[in-house]
């Protein structure tokens, strides 16, 4: 949509032609592009999509008891915007919701988003160049459309929630729920609770049910390591959960330069700790018998649960959680550890792999997500008519973790391959956003209505992915979600490397990858958006020596006089020209004269 009526020859070449990106979801990437867009994008129409009644994304919806970030606070926020006054080491999620609506307060996020609208299907409008949406306002119940010349998926990777496949499930007479929707009514005081699952959910809710509970019965089928000390706590934060004292919040409050310090220091730990990732290294087996040594340390009073829980396969094959607290809560008179499966549910208990019945007041599944990434039930419909879950037959793939083919102007936030093996995730979520940027404005500026990555390139970072991940210990046999909830197949989940790599590899988008489609304004000549020759400064009398506020100084090298400089004077001392010297009232006049306010250049 052009911004008024005149031709391209006939605009300044920064003139920027308006475009609307519209991003579905209000979690972490949502809150980023509410930020960074405006930012950096003129003549931007901006809408993102929310089906929450609030901003947050997991951090809004997720409340069950113990709900907690896994790695420190002080990595897990953005950038730009530090938060010295974290209260906990692992923060809880209703902090890291508040921090969330801080920041989005801050910058104005709200103004974006529409609350209580559910995405229900996208298609690619060959004709007019446009993603073609479909959505409800759950609050009225209406069917709306809209349209977006640049779609953002947002929407996270952890987001749809399922029970797990046990016969009898909703034959349970009592309360029971799943992690992911809690009731916040539910009293566990005195009841015999069974809990289901040992994910970072599972570990996370035992330790808090466990004193007031009568009684808990922890099912935990699969194995799990459970992370030793977490990074940081050598810099005062205390890796167990214990609250981060007031003096040192209030030190790294009134601190800045010290806060940043103890930032980098913290981010380094994390950043440090891809090198246990990789295979029979040195590094890797002394993590590995850290972790044993600890897990066997803490499980002494009841060794039984140690050799269940011990895996075969090293830590970090699958997503490793610290867990405070969770090993110690194992070993308490009042939880009952049962190393099997569920055979079934029955309207007053459970019946183990093994044939025994746990009669129980009350079940928490604490199961996890569907991890099948697949969007059938909220489809993208792409160039001919071709889904993206069609795409993604027989596996997920995405170009960087950030597009595929035949869905132009479709990005994705945390895509296939999108989380970082090691590091911060935000800070990559970051560089994936000014990667996003980086190619809007080229679509902008240069007037192309859709850009689409080639099915070579995509195909060749597949290639790579797998050819990386084959020499660590993602490929052991383990269950993951890394994997798709599967002991084997291709690794989905994980960027092929750190987080520090990633933001490398997307400091530039290599546009030789993609193929353009030009707007009707272009498609006779690719350059004529380089306009009339001017700028909008020029145009509109404007300041145009920007330039010089922001000029690359490169460092100096020889410092000092150069040996053999020639001095010479030209009117007043040193030679510098005085008001009475000719020199001085010729340059003054030019001055003014170029100083003047341009002429209008005809056209």
């Amino acid at each position: 949509m052009l911004q008024d009526t005149r031709s391209l020859y006939d605009r300044p070449i920064d003139a920027n032609r308006r475009i609307k990106v519209v991003c579905i979801g209000a979690g972490y990437s949502g809150i980023l592009t509410a930020i960074r867009f405006p930012q950096h994008i003129p003549n931007l129409d901006l809408v993102i999509y929310e089906k929450n009644d609030d901003i947050g994304g997991t951090w809004y919806e997720n409340r069950y008891p113990g709900v907690a970030c896994d790695i420190p606070s002080h990595v897990y926020q953005f950038t730009f915007s530090g938060n010295p006054n974290w209260s906990r080491f692992y923060a809880a999620g209703g902090e890291i919701q508040e921090y969330l609506k801080d920041v989005a307060w801050k910058y104005n996020v709200e103004q974006y988003v529409r609350f209580r609208h559910y995405f229900q299907r996208a298609e690619w409008d060959e004709i007019t160049q446009q993603w073609r949406l479909t959505l409800t306002n759950l609050a009225t119940n209406e069917t709306l459309a809209d349209s977006a010349d640049v779609l953002l998926k947002g929407t996270g990777i952890l987001n749809t929630w399922k029970w797990p496949d046990i016969p009898g499930i909703h034959d349970f007479k009592g309360p029971y729920m799943h992690s992911a929707q809690w009731d916040p009514g539910f009293d566990w005081t005195g009841k015999r609770v069974a809990l289901i699952g040992a994910g970072s959910s599972g570990i996370q809710i035992l330790p808090q049910i466990q004193p007031r509970a009568g009684r808990v019965v922890h099912f935990m089928k699969g194995k799990t390591w459970i992370s030793p000390v977490g990074y940081g706590a050598e810099e005062g934060g205390d890796a167990n959960g214990v609250d981060i004292s007031v003096v040192q919040r209030k030190l790294y409050s009134e601190n800045p330069s010290l806060y940043r310090e103890y930032r980098h220091r913290i981010e380094g730990g994390m950043n440090k700790s891809q090198l246990v990732t990789f295979r029979d290294t040195e590094i890797q087996k002394m993590f590995w018998k850290m972790s044993d040594d600890s897990m066997k340390e803490k499980l002494k009073k009841k060794p039984w649960i140690y050799e269940s829980m011990r895996p075969d396969y090293p830590p970090g094959c699958r997503r490793l959680t610290p867990g405070p607290g969770y090993l110690e809560a194992l070993t308490e008179d009042n939880v009952e550890f049962v190393g099997v499966g569920i055979q079934k549910v029955t309207a007053n208990g459970l019946y183990d792999a093994n044939g025994k019945f746990h009669e129980v007041d009350a079940i928490i599944y604490a199961t996890g997500f569907d991890y099948s990434w697949s969007s059938a039930s909220t489809p993208f419909i792409g160039r001919g008519g071709v889904t993206l879950d069609e795409v993604w037959t027989p596996q997920p793939e995405a170009y960087l973790s950030l597009c595929a083919p035949r869905m132009p102007n479709l990005f994705f936030y945390l895509g296939p391959n999108g989380g970082p093996g090691a590091g911060s995730f935000i800070a990559m979520l970051e560089s994936v956003v000014d990667y996003i940027i980086q190619c809007v404005k080229k679509m902008q500026r240069e007037y192309i209505a859709s850009m689409e990555v080639s099915e070579s390139a995509h195909r060749a970072f597949s290639e790579h992915v797998d050819r990386y991940f084959t020499k660590t210990i993602f490929t052991y046999k383990c269950k993951s979600w890394f994997k798709r909830n599967s002991e084997e197949g291709r690794i989905v989940g994980l960027w092929p490397g750190s987080s520090v790599h990633a933001q490398e590899a997307l400091k530039r988008p290599r546009f030789e990858d993609f193929s353009f489609v030009p707007m009707p304004e272009t498609r006779h000549n690719i350059m004529s958006w380089l306009g009339n020759g001017l700028t909008a400064a020029q145009e509109n009398d404007e300041k145009t020596t920007g330039y010089l506020d922001t000029v690359d100084i490169p460092p100096v090298i020889n410092k000092g006089p150069r040996p053999g400089k020639k001095s010479f004077t030209v009117g007043g001392a040193n030679g510098l020209p005085t008001q009475g010297d000719s020199e001085f009232k010729v340059a003054h006049a030019h001055l003014e004269e170029l100083s003047a306010p341009i002429a209008t250049v005809p056209q």
